[in-house]
């Protein structure tokens, strides 16, 4: 670790980066979307992407509610998404995840774990951290009867039987919507001490068409290509069994990745979302945030983009009204 001064310990750099227009955080819809914005605004523009472009875009096998798009693939879209952005003129770097922020300084300042970035504006678009499911299935068949949305994908299980894997308040009210939809659902808690309320559980349970799997766990998704079975397990006796299932839900255990933001000053609500205002903007002026962290609207693509768009135009008009300062 280098030293500036015997006063301050920093992260270890090379050199320091230019002071950029914009820097976006996160390579997902909501990032690709503002920097597509941004870098076409002539602003210059840096993504650092801690994992891969596209984010859990790419996870996604098929897509048929993005607008322009009938049908396609997760991967497919990121992709596009990408090449746009770098054709606009923004630099996208991966993996480089940031590690900490100083936001109420100008330039607002980003360091990785062996660099430091400087920026004028921050755009937020970190997605959230999910506890996924980690048995055998639950990744193979993302897209293919596995859904992390509920919402988003309930309506292609309509009178099918599901599984409902979750154990928060959220699951809860999934669960509510789902049972409009499905013949059956299966639901499964996965602990012994879930989070949910039992009045909210007995509100579920009440729908008619719900059979609960007290104190079981999912323990594997099973299909040729697509689901057609989850084995579930006791989580005392150990005993196992296998339900007849077309979709498997994972609902709930939404962790934003905001620690860190929280220490640097950004708002958040009870449950770690990124707070922000009708233009997108945290508390901290020059600093937005968009897509998942924001907990909005239930994860869809095309309210990130939206919200990612909403962001860099606001950046853009500051910009505009005080030119002098982004030269």
């Amino acid at each position: 670790m280098k030293t500036l001064n015997s006063q301050k310990t920093v992260f270890p750099f090379e050199k320091l980066e230019q002071v950029y227009d914009a820097i976006v955080v996160g390579a997902g819809p909501a990032g690709l979307a503002g920097a597509i914005y941004l870098a076409r605004a002539n602003m210059n523009v840096l993504i650092l992407e801690a994992e891969k472009p596209g984010g859990r875009l790419c996870d996604v096998k098929l897509i048929e509610n993005y607008p322009g798009f009938p049908s396609i693939s997760g991967v497919e879209l990121s992709n596009r998404m990408v090449q746009q952005a770098e054709s606009a003129g923004a630099r996208i770097l991966f993996p480089a995840r940031a590690v900490r922020f100083e936001l109420l300084s100008d330039p607002k300042l980003i360091w990785t774990r062996d660099k430091e970035y400087r920026a004028k504006a921050i755009l937020l678009a970190i997605g959230v951290q999910r506890k996924r499911l980690e048995i055998r299935g639950a990744r193979e068949f993302v897209g293919m009867g596995v859904s992390y949305c509920p919402v988003c994908d309930g309506t292609l299980f309509r009178k099918q039987d599901v599984a409902l894997i979750g154990e928060d308040e959220e699951t809860i009210s999934d669960g509510l919507y789902l049972s409009e939809l499905v013949n059956k659902i299966h639901f499964i808690p996965g602990t012994i001490n879930p989070h949910y309320k039992s009045q909210s559980l007995d509100r579920l349970l009440s729908k008619g068409n719900v059979q609960f799997w007290q104190k079981s766990e999912a323990s594997e998704i099973i299909g040729s290509n697509v689901v057609e079975k989850v084995k579930i397990r006791d989580l005392n006796s150990k005993d196992e069994r296998t339900l007849n299932v077309k979709g498997v839900f994972i609902s709930g255990e939404k962790t934003p990745i905001t620690q860190m933001l929280i220490a640097a000053g950004v708002k958040t609500d009870m449950l770690g979302c990124i707070m922000t205002d009708d233009q997108m903007q945290t508390n901290i002026p020059n600093v937005y945030a968009a897509g998942d962290a924001t907990c909005a609207r239930k994860y869809q693509i095309a309210v990130s983009a939206g919200q990612g768009t909403i962001a860099a135009l606001n950046i853009i008009k500051k910009r505009a009204k005080t030119p002098e300062q982004h030269r």
